[in-house]
C-alpha cells in the first residue's frame, strides 16, 4: 500500500497525504483527518527511509551517552526525545565505551544518515569530535554538559564554575570550616569547573577543601569516598558532591557512620536528579536548567554557527534538608524553596 493509493481512496492529491502526514505540513484539519481515516482503513504507514532518500533529510538526532548510572542522563535522554518529537524528529540513542575514541562512535551514528549528533561522554583530554565541517555539508555536533578547550566547538553546558561558587557559599553560610569536595571523572570539564569554582570562593573566605579525593561520577564512588576519609582521621563539616548521585551515596555513608545531616555535616550536590527529593534524602542541590539546555542545544542545531566558547546556563539553588545554618542575608543565584526545612531569606 503506498500514499498513491491513500491519495486515490481519499479523493486528494499525493502531496496532500505527505503534508498531512508531516508535523506542521500545510493542510487543513479536514483533509488530514480523511487521510488518516484512509490511511488506517488502508493500512497504510508512511515510509521514513524512502522519505529521507527523497528530501535528502532523515529527520534523526544521535544522542551519544557514556554514563546511563548517572540518573542525570536518563532524565536529559527523555526530554531531548521528547523536544526532537515535537520538531518531527527521532532520536537514535548509541552508547559510549569510555575506553575509545569518541570519534569511533561518531563515525558510526554517520551510517544512520543522522542530521547531527548530540555528545555527552567527552573528557578533556580527547581530540575535538567532528563530522566534518559544516559549511562544507559536513554533520554538526554539539557537546551536552560538558566543553573541551576549542572555542570552535558546539557546547551547551550548565555555568559550572559559577555553580561550584554557589555550593561553596551555601555552605559557607552553614558556618563550614573543614569542607569536603568529592569529584567525579577529574577528566571532565563538569568536575574540574565545579571544583574550580567551589575552592574559589573557599579561598575567598580564607579555606581550602580538607580532601578532594575524584574518581567517578557515581553512587558507590560517594560512598567509598566518605568512608575512606573517616578511616583516615578525616572528618569535614560539609561535604559538595560533584553530582547529586556522589551526593546521595554520601549522605548513606554518613548515615552509616553515625554522622548527623545537616547538625554535624552539611551535604549539597550538583543536578537535581529525581532521587535528589527523595523523603530519605532531601538533598540540598545546584539545578541544572535542563529544558533550556536542551531548547538551547536544539536552536543552535537548527544553525550551527562557529562557537566562540560554551553556551552557558545559570544553575539555582534548590534548598531542602541536608545544609543547615542561617542563610540571612544575599546568596549569589536564585533559591528555590523545595519544602522540608525552613525556607532561606531571598534577596
Amino acid at each position: 500500500m503506498t500514499s498513491v493509493d491513500v491519495a486515490r481512496e481519499a479523493g486528494v492529491s499525493q502531496s496532500a497525504v505527505s503534508r498531512a502526514f508531516t508535523r506542521g505540513g500545510r493542510v487543513s484539519a479536514a483533509t488530514r483527518h480523511r487521510v488518516m481515516e484512509t490511511a488506517e482503513r488502508l493500512g497504510y504507514l508512511p515510509n521514513a527511509i524512502a522519505r529521507s532518500l527523497a528530501t535528502q533529510r532523515s529527520g534523526i538526532v544521535a544522542l551519544i551517552v557514556g554514563e546511563l548510572h548517572n540518573p542525570f542522563y536518563p532524565q536529559a535522554l527523555s526530554q531531548f526525545a521528547q523536544a526532537l518529537a515535537a520538531r518531527g524528529k527521532s532520536a537514535l540513542l548509541l552508547t559510549h565505551d569510555p575506553e575509545r575514541d569518541i570519534q569511533d562512535t561518531l563515525n558510526s551514528a554517520r551510517a544512520y544518515q543522522i542530521e547531527a549528533a548530540i555528545v555527552f561522554p567527552t573528557r578533556l583530554n580527547s581530540a575535538p569530535p567532528s563530522l566534518g565541517d559544516v559549511s562544507q555539508g559536513g554533520i554538526p555536533v554539539l557537546l551536552f554538559n560538558r566543553h573541551l578547550p576549542s572555542d570552535e566547538l558546539l557546547s551547551v553546558t550548565c555555568d559550572n564554575v559559577a555553580g561550584g561558587r554557589l555550593a561553596a557559599t551555601v555552605l559557607l553560610r552553614a558556618g563550614t570550616r573543614r569542607p569536603v569536595f568529592i569529584g567525579g571523572d577529574p577528566e571532565t570539564s563538569t568536575h574540574q569547573d565545579r571544583l574550580a569554582g567551589f575552592t574559589a570562593r573557599l579561598a575567598e573566605a580564607g579555606l581550602t577543601p580538607l580532601a578532594a579525593p575524584a574518581s567517578a561520577f557515581r553512587y558507590d564512588w560517594g560512598v567509598q569516598a566518605t568512608l575512606e576519609m573517616h578511616a583516615h582521621g578525616l572528618e569535614p563539616d560539609a561535604i559538595f558532591g560533584a553530582n547529586d548521585i556522589i551526593a546521595i551515596g554520601a549522605l548513606d555513608a554518613l548515615r552509616q557512620l553515625g554522622r548527623r545531616v545537616p547538625q554535624e555535616v552539611s551535604v549539597i550536590g550538583f543536578d537535581d536528579i529525581l532521587e535528589s527529593d527523595w523523603l530519605a534524602y532531601r538533598l540540598t542541590t545546584i539545578r541544572q536548567p535542563l529544558s533550556a539546555m536542551i531548547e538551547d542545544a536544539l536552536r543552535v542545531l537548527d544553525d550551527p554557527q562557529p562557537s566562540g566558547g560554551p553556551r552557558l546556563h545559570p544553575g539555582e539553588l534548590v534548598w531542602r534538608g541536608s545544609v543547615g545554618g542561617n542563610f540571612s542575608g544575599n546568596v549569589r543565584g536564585d533559591i528555590r524553596h523545595a519544602g522540608g526545612a525552613p525556607a532561606p531569606e531571598a534577596r
